[in-house]
């Protein structure tokens, strides 16, 4: 008998569960999805961490020019740029440790892999939508305080301010088809539990 701890819920409202899956059909399917995760993962850090280094530069030098010239926008941005770089060197921190994927040759494992690099993009997802935020915040107190002490910019901030809305919201609607992922693989996790204990 199956107990309300094994279902999930999708958009819809609609409860779930995971029935006696079959091993021959779920075990390539599984590798070849921890396989493109993998791909992606490496791809992703070689392409991250490199990027955080360089934003890291990037926001230092610009907070010293806006320091020494006395542009107090530029210690803004720079301070913006450096915060960005640090949640995205947080980001990449988290995939690290789920980065290998030659310990999973049992169903369980790759399930449980499959789970804890869920899990961690979720909170990829939510660093994402925080450094679009401090974007936002940090950008709008330049273009003020660049309007009180020069001239304003001539480019509205309004086109920044919406791009980054655009990308909060579509890392928003990510996190939320990575959470109802992790459900299923959740659910299939102890259906298979359930299974190997009978």
């Amino acid at each position: 008998m199956t107990t309300p701890d094994d279902r999930y819920w999708d958009e819809l409202g609609v409860a779930w569960r995971a029935v006696t899956p079959d091993i021959a059909i779920l075990l390539p399917r599984l590798r070849a999805q921890v396989r493109r995760q993998t791909l992606l993962i490496t791809t992703g850090l070689a392409i991250g961490l490199p990027l955080c280094a360089a934003g890291l530069v990037l926001g230092g030098w610009t907070i010293w020019r806006g320091w020494s010239t006395e542009t107090w926008h530029f210690v803004t941005r720079g301070l913006a740029i450096t915060v960005m770089s640090i949640l995205m060197a947080g980001a990449m921190s988290l995939l690290l440790t789920v980065r290998n994927s030659d310990a999973a040759t049992s169903v369980s494992a790759m399930l449980g892999l499959a789970i804890a690099r869920a899990r961690r993009t979720r909170r990829i997802t939510r660093l994402g939508v925080v450094a679009c935020a401090v974007a936002v915040v940090m950008g709008l107190l330049g273009t003020a305080i660049r309007a009180s002490l020069a001239a304003p910019p001539q480019m509205s901030p309004v086109v920044d301010v919406g791009a980054l809305m655009i990308l909060a919201l579509g890392l928003v609607v990510y996190g939320r088809h990575v959470r109802s992922t992790l459900d299923k693989l959740q659910a299939l996790k102890a259906a298979l539990d359930v299974d190997g204990d009978a």
